[in-house]
């Protein structure tokens, strides 16, 4: 008999702490994440040439390659690009979780149109029609285990489409292969009501800004500039 007490006084316990803490909070069930850009938000500077080659052009070093992006919210939305977690990631004791990711979607236009060698274009950026890039993604809780940061190596490819300013013809599409690695020291994340996975707002329901600079061969003043959270326009949190 003492013995039984002394199992059910300890099973008792165990179940108290697991009571303590949400079971949803130890697994962020996969799904996908919504991010919206603001005016003016992304800079992509094209590789010499490349534009020229659109309209068969010699190289033309007298204008700055670079274009401006807004984003295009998809229909009923305020969100121009989504993400998808792939996989549940499951916390171990130490407070990490891991998934993979993947580009789902990525809709953003010239703002304002570009002058350029082949005249002024309106630029689309669009996933181009190949598999997109699957990369890993880190989670890690905080001290309260409500929130903590996350980092996500972003990969994707894209097609950016040229369309005449005036007319609206098709002028030719360049396709690129873009890595937008992660902030210093990651991006917050917390959990919300429901236990629901918020990326890029914090506990303080602040919506985080996050800039990601474009590697590979895209000059360092290629960038994108979000607010990570669609929650924005909900009135759901503050601007960070």
């Amino acid at each position: 008999m003492a013995r039984f007490l002394v199992r059910a006084t300890a099973s008792s316990f165990v179940l108290a702490i697991l009571a303590s803490v949400p079971g949803a909070a130890q697994v962020i069930l996969k799904g996908v994440d919504y991010w919206r850009t603001p005016a003016n938000g992304t800079k992509f500077k094209f590789p010499d040439k490349d534009v020229e080659s659109l309209c068969h052009k010699p190289p033309d070093p007298s204008w700055n390659h670079q274009v401006s992006l807004r984003g295009i919210p998809a229909q009923g939305s305020d969100w121009d690009s989504a993400v998808a977690r792939l996989t549940d990631a499951r916390f171990d004791g130490t407070g990490n979780a891991s998934t993979r990711v993947q580009f789902r979607s990525l809709t953003l236009i010239s703002n304002p149109p570009s002058d350029t060698p082949c005249g002024k274009l309106i630029w689309t950026a669009r996933l181009a029609r190949r598999p997109q890039p699957i990369t890993p993604m880190k989670i890690t809780k905080g001290a309260s285990g409500r929130g903590g940061v996350f980092s996500a190596e972003l990969a994707l490819r894209v097609e950016m489409q040229a369309n005449e300013a005036d007319t609206g013809a098709y002028v030719g599409s360049l396709f690129y292969d873009i890595k937008l690695p992660d902030p210093a020291g990651g991006t917050p994340w917390s959990f919300g009501a429901g236990n629901t996975f918020r990326p890029g707002m914090t506990e303080a329901n602040n919506c985080i800004q996050v800039l990601r600079q474009k590697l590979g061969t895209f000059d360092p003043s290629s960038s994108h500039y979000y607010f990570i959270s669609n929650l924005i326009a909900r009135g759901l949190c503050n601007k960070g």
